[in-house]
């Protein structure tokens, strides 16, 4: 795919919804389920860690599941800045090692250059990434009140790296962070969701040569 702007905002919108609908699967369109430890869609619970409830799904041996949920004693437009700017990802979300805005296509769509480690999926290799990410603003009819969306997606531009001997190329499946305002005890805070879902390849270094 080169970067034409029609081309990815189709492709935006499909991002946005199928990742919202995984995240409503996931808590059984009631958020406050992902902080109770109640999460259907083939989720299970695997404990608590920094205050984030965290949830795993078993797809096969190279596609993980990852689900987060907690809370931020801070305002909306506070989290959000953070979420929505992909070159500070590495600061809050360990497994990513380099986030780098590659192009802005149009206000709300970037193409983003991600390196990620493996180790907690037991694979010595680091992965990249090439991805489209997407701001959004979504009401589900199940909710009240409008979420703050952030979704991403995998893609092909000929503009973005190519696979190198050093990594493996993986995958990112409709992921999202999901952002919900809150206000707790008087003061605002945030209610924040994250789905990823990757596909982290098998490719060996032959092979990823070859791609090049």
């Amino acid at each position: 795919m080169g970067t034409c702007f029609s081309s990815y905002q189709d492709l935006a919108k499909r991002i946005v919804d199928i990742a919202m609908a995984d995240v409503m699967a996931a808590c059984s369109d009631n958020l406050h389920n992902l902080f109770s430890h109640q999460a259907a869609a083939g989720w299970s619970y695997q404990g608590e860690e920094q205050e984030v409830q965290l949830y795993y799904k078993t797809f096969s041996s190279t596609r993980h599941g990852f689900l987060g949920a907690g809370m931020v004693s801070q305002p909306l437009s506070h989290v959000w800045a953070a979420v929505s700017d992909p070159t500070l990802w590495p600061l809050y979300h360990k497994p990513i090692q380099t986030a780098r805005l590659h192009q802005r296509v149009t206000k709300s769509i970037n193409l983003v250059y991600l390196v990620c480690s493996t180790a907690l999926c037991a694979l010595k290799q680091p992965r990249d990434f090439c991805c489209v990410c997407v701001e959004a603003q979504e009401v589900p009819p199940s909710l009240v009140g409008q979420l703050s969306v952030m979704a991403a997606q995998s893609v092909y531009d000929t503009s973005m790296p190519r696979p190198s001997r050093e990594r493996v190329r993986g995958e990112i499946l409709p992921s999202a962070w999901v952002l919900q305002p809150l206000a707790v005890g008087g003061r605002e805070a945030t209610r924040v969701i994250y789905l990823a879902q990757v596909l982290l390849g098998w490719l060996s270094h032959r092979k990823a040569e070859a791609a090049a």
